[in-house]
């Protein structure tokens, strides 16, 4: 299970970069993912944490302390 790297909480979203369809839209306005705009970069951030709001790359856990 995901887990944030700053508050370790498991309430982890994916962040979902492009043009939003429909259902990306409800799922946003339901808080099940967060929309990241439409440019797509590899420095994009790729997780949400819903309890700290603090957006990060599944990797950086790896590579903290």
């Amino acid at each position: 299970m995901e887990s944030c790297p700053k508050c370790k909480s498991n309430m982890i979203i994916d962040i979902v970069y492009g043009f939003p369809t429909k259902k990306m839209l409800e799922d946003a306005s339901k808080n099940k993912i967060n929309l990241g705009g439409h440019e797509i970069s590899e420095n994009n951030l790729e997780k949400k944490c819903k309890s700290c709001g603090h957006e990060f790359r599944q990797l950086e856990k790896f590579f903290r302390e």
